[in-house]
């Protein structure tokens, strides 16, 4: 059945919630989250008429959910600040310094390559809260800091966590009632379902040989043109050749692992080989210009200084580079660990806390704390206290400030994430209708079929800009993917790699990323400025796809 007017703008809510109050009013995230909660509240109970016992259950299943982000988020600044407080952050700049004093290379280095094997390791929006502090002790701006590592974690987004977005969130979404839509055109072409989703990974990275190798030239320009005082595209242009060697560094053995091994390891391996060629390379200025570039309009753009400000170092002596990254390092060999090691990876993930079924609607909510990267920030934050040999109170000072830190993001996260989970709840309802995302999607599909290369990708980021998580995007979508490029006559791989590529594009804009990687760089409350710089990207990113999938299947 189709839906009536008032039930597309009742679907709509969360997403013009955001719109117009984040980006258009340019409210804070703390203020405008709550505000459009209520309104999907009102939506789902009396347009779409889902049960007030749903609803209701909804609500405390997303405040539930929300403590897994809040989790990773409080690790991230946690050892933000105990960095920090010990000292092993000037170290760090130094080496970066070392490397390249031209913040535009520090920006490739540190959010598309190390970012990239960050995002390999742990997924979960990590790479943000990782390289976007990193990138503040080197002295970018917070904003500017936020918006390059958002637009950075895209493109490996599709191998994230050990390849979960493929191999868990596509093969979930094609399958009904126990059996993968895909089972007959599976049979058809004597593929088994690992080589379907190896395949569809394939058509993924191999648009983002193109698009992917396109962010690192991209997050230079929006760093010089929006950021730099003289507010220059031009002057993050003029380092076009060795941002898209650095870009291509990383998607070409992407791509290989991929094809060669399968959807797990590429992010993993392929950052490391990009690290590896490009850090000596930058270091011979291969491919760089003459001028270095570190000229930002630093304006009213202080953030908070708890969280945000190099200054604030409590006690520090001078120390090796090798004993300043050891917390990253541990912090990176033990997420691997923990996701490649079956016995650990067991014995992590068999601590669970769950909600039980909430208020008898079957709607169960769990968590695995042992398994989040948040402990293991937590973690190393304590290696890090014994290594560094820091006093009690500097230890303190950084366990306040970072406590500080997150109040306003408890508020926004407490009330994005329960607008998420009932809008994704909404199938059970009173109206006769599927739920607010199936819906829209197949209006969409239904509507716009003959044009389906360019909204395939937008689907797949409007999933992850609802959910906050590409893998969710990918289960919620690549059923009516799969459908939608059969009717249309497109390769199924094709399309489902349009699903896969779309959101790791809505990666970037996401409430719940923005809202994060605003609060490890001190920047709570202008989450809209970070969105407003991130949404055209996403856009541009999906229709190029869009175009590069359409001109392939015609060849």
């Amino acid at each position: 059945m189709s839906i009536t007017i008032a039930q597309l703008i009742a679907s709509l809510t969360p997403v013009l919630g955001v719109l117009v109050l984040l980006v258009w009013l340019r409210l804070p995230a703390s203020r405008a989250m709550p505000i459009s909660l209520l309104f999907t509240i009102a939506a789902a109970a009396f347009v779409w008429k889902v049960p007030a016992d749903i609803v209701s259950a909804s609500v405390l299943e997303g405040l539930f959910a929300a403590l897994t982000p809040l989790f990773i988020i409080f690790g991230a600044l946690f050892l933000l600040n105990t960095m920090k407080n010990s000292g092993a952050m000037d170290t760090i700049r130094a080496g970066f310094i070392n490397i390249s004093p031209d913040k535009r290379v520090q920006v490739i280095i540190i959010c598309w390559l190390f970012g990239a094997f960050i995002e390999g390791s742990a997924g979960f929006g990590t790479p943000a809260a990782i390289a976007a502090p990193l990138l503040l002790l080197l002295g970018v701006p917070p904003i500017a800091a936020a918006v390059v590592a958002l637009i950075a974690d895209s493109t490996p987004v599709s191998f994230g966590a050990i390849g979960l977005p493929v191999l868990f969130g596509v093969d979930q979404g094609l399958k009904a009632g126990g059996e993968s839509v895909a089972a007959q055109y599976l049979a058809e072409q004597g593929l088994t379902t690992p080589d379907f989703l190896q395949a569809i990974a394939t058509h993924a990275i191999t648009i983002d040989l193109v698009t992917g190798s396109l962010v690192p030239l991209v997050m230079v320009t929006v760093l010089t043109g929006f950021f730099g005082r003289n507010r220059s595209f031009k002057e993050g242009l003029s380092l076009w050749r060795y941002a898209i060697f650095a870009g291509l560094a990383f998607t070409v053995p992407a791509w290989l692992i991929n094809f060669f091994a399968g959807p797990e390891f590429p992010a993993v391996i392929g950052s490391l080989v990009g690290l590896a060629i490009v850090v000596p390379a930058t270091k011979r200025r291969f491919l760089l210009p003459r001028e270095t570039w570190d000229d930002f309009d630093r304006g009213d753009d202080d953030g908070d200084r708890d969280a945000a400000d190099p200054a604030q170092v409590v006690a520090g002596a001078p120390m090796s580079p090798l004993a300043a990254w050891m917390p990253y390092l541990l912090l990176a060999g033990l997420l691997v660990a923990s996701r490649v090691v079956p016995p650990l990876k067991a014995w992590l993930t068999s601590y669970v806390i769950s909600t039980g079924d909430i208020l008898g609607t079957g709607l169960v909510s769990k968590m695995t704390p042992l398994y989040l990267p948040g402990s293991f920030f937590i973690l190393v934050c304590v290696i890090a206290l014994v290594m560094h040999r820091m006093q009690l109170k500097a230890f303190g000072h950084a366990f306040g400030a970072s406590c500080r830190s997150i109040v306003p993001t408890i508020i926004s996260m407490g009330a994005s994430v329960p607008m998420v989970r009932l809008f994704l709840n909404s199938n059970t309802n009173g109206a006769g209708l599927l739920s607010m995302p199936e819906e829209l999607a197949n209006l969409m599909a239904s509507t716009l079929g003959a044009v389906w290369t360019w909204v395939a990708p937008i689907v797949g980021s409007f999933g992850a800009f609802i959910s906050g998580s590409a893998t969710f995007s990918n289960m919620m979508f690549s059923n009516l993917q799969f459908t939608a490029a059969e009717q249309v006559g497109l390769k199924p791989e094709l399309g489902l790699g349009l699903q896969v590529i779309g959101a790791n594009a809505g990666n970037m804009m996401c409430v719940m990323n923005v809202v994060a990687a605003a609060t490890v760089v001190g920047m709570a409350g202008r989450e809209s400025e970070i969105i407003r710089k991130t949404l055209p990207i996403a856009l541009a990113y999906c229709l190029l796809a869009g175009t590069l999938a359409l001109v392939w299947s015609r060849i």
